[in-house]
Formats: C-alpha cells, structure tokens, sequence
C-alpha cells in the first residue's frame, strides 16, 4: 500500500520546440516549425512525480475525463511508478500546452484547456473510499485555487485523518485557508502568507515572519512552513519553536518550479521518520537542487542524497 496519497490539482503540460527562422506567409505571427515535443506532469501529478522519483510509494487522487489527454496523464503517471486513482467528470482534462522558440528560449504561446465543474457528493465518495483502501500514513492536499478543493471535501478528508491517525500537509492557497485549521502542517509562500494575515505589503524578514507565524499557528492550531523565495524558507511549529533555514547561496532569481519539489521531499522525509525539523531541511536542499532544472522537474533519489 502506498504511504502517501495525494489530492489533486493535476494537470498535463505540453511543450512544443521549434525554430521560427521561416517566415509566416499568412500572419505577421511566427511560424513554428516543430523540432520537438515533451509532455509532462504538473500540479499535483508533478508533487506525486516526484516522491516517486524518489522510490517511494505514492497514490495520486485525480479528476479526469476520459480523453486523449486522459489517456496520456495516466501513461505518464504509470511510466513514473504513480499509482493513480482517477474520478471521472465530464469536463476535459486540465492541460496547457506551451509553443517555445528552441533557439531563443522564448515561449511564443500557451493555451490552456480547462474548464469548471462542481464537485458532487458522489466524487467525495469515491475519495473516501480510496483512502479507505490504500490506509495512507500521510494525506498531501495540493491546492492550485481551481475548483477541486471544497469545504465538504476537506471536512470528509479531516474526519478520515482524525479517526485513522493521519497527518494531513496542505500546499495551500489564501482563499481556502478556513478549510484548513488543525491539519498536521501547512506550506504557503511569502506573498501567499501575506495575503493570509491581510497583511498587504510588509519586510520579508526573520522578526515579521516569526511575529505573524507565531499568530497563524496559534489561530490556526498547525504547523508552518513559509516559503521565501531566494530567503528559503521558515518553519514554526504549533508550540512556537522557529528555525530560519536558508540553503546555500547561490544567485537565484525564479524559484516559481522548486515547490512541488519542495512539498514533495518534506511530506517524504517525514514518512522516513525524520523529525519535522530536519524534513524542512531536506526540502531546502531538494528545491536548491531542482530550481536548476527546466521548467516542470523532479528530483531523483541519487541527487537528494549524494548531493
């Protein structure tokens, strides 16, 4: 059975390479002449992609529906050792496909499939029923704001957690934030942490980041890890102990793709049994590793540990 299950923002993302040297005879918009294609996963299927690239057990709870797109994500999540656990809905399944100029660099184009659908009783059935059986040491909420994540959805998986000794851990957005008091730990970023205190602008530093954590875990009854982007990260726990951890120091302007990682090693390093403490400093190092990568990445096993 797997330790982790995660729910479920998830999506494809497509990449299509080219030179756009040819002129466009119908259009003063490039022409893209296509060298290559990649497709990979993102959102949530991006944080399950990499707890399993680092050979541990995961299960991906995930609305689709049952098209080609569909049938891709689920390739991909078999190719990468995901065990997934699909809910059908009728709307498409979310992709977004990118058009890049291969010489350049530069991306030309994105277009987005998604549309929105409400969530019915019977689909937070079905997760009960998949947490039933797969009996998870850790719930992994991962929240992108669409529409997926709901307060009934939330309550039912909070009510299983509680009865069953699990630990939930939320990549968590401002809007749904009340969903969330007294799950095991939450992980927004700075800006996104702003916006939960109703804070609009303030310093990113060590005193208002303790003064406000020290505010949001006793309001909240959870554990806290803020993301800061070049500044790394802080943890503070529901008993007010702080730990400022930053990673090494290297000159790192965008660090918008190390997050799935992030979230990822942590919910894995405390299924390894490390203390809470430790579990943030080996996400650190994993975001510090992956940050380096293109686009969408993963980590792998052999670089979390030789590194």
């Amino acid at each position: 059975m797997s330790n982790i299950v995660i729910i479920w923002d998830s999506m494809i993302d497509k990449y299509i390479y080219g030179n756009t040297d040819k002129k466009n005879p119908e259009s003063p918009m490039p022409l893209l002449k296509v060298e290559k294609k990649e497709i990979r996963l993102w959102w949530a299927s991006n944080v399950a992609n990499n707890i399993a690239q680092l050979n541990w057990g995961v299960t991906l709870i995930s609305m689709v529906w049952d098209d080609i797109n569909w049938s891709l994500f689920s390739t991909l999540c078999e190719w990468q050792n995901i065990n997934l656990e699909k809910i059908l809905m009728k709307s498409p399944t979310i992709t977004k496909t990118r058009f890049l100029d291969s010489q350049y660099k530069q991306q030309l184009l994105r277009v987005d499939e998604e549309t929105y659908e409400k969530i019915s009783t019977d689909w937070i059935s079905q997760v009960k029923t998949i947490l039933k059986k797969e009996k998870p040491d850790y719930i992994l909420i991962s929240d992108y704001d669409k529409w997926i994540i709901t307060e009934d959805l939330v309550s039912m998986v909070k009510d299983y957690a509680k009865d069953n000794l699990v630990k939930i851990l939320v990549d968590i957005k401002p809007q749904n934030l009340e969903f969330f008091h007294n799950v095991y730990l939450v992980k927004p970023n700075f800006k996104e942490f702003c916006e939960m205190m109703g804070i609009q602008w303030m310093e990113n530093t060590d005193e208002n980041i303790a003064k406000y954590g020290k505010e949001f875990t006793q309001k909240y009854k959870t554990n806290i890890v803020i993301t800061r982007g070049w500044k790394w990260s802080t943890l503070i726990t529901i008993d007010w102990n702080i730990h400022h951890i930053p990673s090494e120091e290297r000159k790192v302007f965008d660090v918008t793709w190390a997050w799935d990682t992030y979230i990822a090693t942590l919910t894995y390093a405390l299924g390894k049994w490390m203390d809470i403490t430790d579990a943030v400093k080996l996400a650190n190092k994993a975001s510090w590793i992956v940050v380096w990568k293109v686009w969408t990445a993963s980590i792998t096993k052999e670089e979390l540990w030789i590194e």
